[in-house]
């Protein structure tokens, strides 16, 4: 049976349907998944004791606050970053580095990042990466 690593991660889009759709999805990929409206809770969670390991970031999400979250995020780098963004967004200022998943109806791209930066994690041991076993 393959394993499969299970992530922690936090999502934040502008859109709360969306939001609650991609925790969804991602929850039945077996990850453990926590919505965030905006750049507030975000950084509350930055802040708090178990960041995530991932981080879906739509940067409209996060609004006139988005390099706080920038700043906030380079003082934690453990946390992975993808940015969910519109066609044509790319690469964000302050997020040099970041996965970068445009939006489409589909979520097949955002879940094929998602298992390379759980492949990122199988490297790092089981100290925040969980080996799940796949049936």
């Amino acid at each position: 049976m393959p394993a499969s690593i299970r992530l922690d991660i936090a999502i934040t889009d502008r859109n709360p349907h969306v939001r609650e759709f991609l925790c969804r999805e991602l929850c039945g990929e077996g990850h453990r998944v926590g919505a965030l409206a905006g750049a507030g809770q975000l950084l509350e969670g930055l802040r708090g004791g178990h960041p995530p390991q991932v981080l879906v970031l739509d940067p409209e999400a996060a609004g006139p606050r988005l390099a706080e979250v920038a700043a906030s995020l380079k003082r934690c780098p453990e946390v992975l970053v993808l940015l969910h963004v519109f066609e044509g967004e790319g690469q964000q200022p302050g997020f040099e580095g970041a996965f970068v998943v445009e939006k489409q109806p589909d979520i097949g791209a955002l879940k094929a990042a998602i298992r390379a930066l759980a492949a990122q994690f199988a490297g790092r041991g089981p100290d925040r990466a969980q080996q799940q076993e796949k049936p």
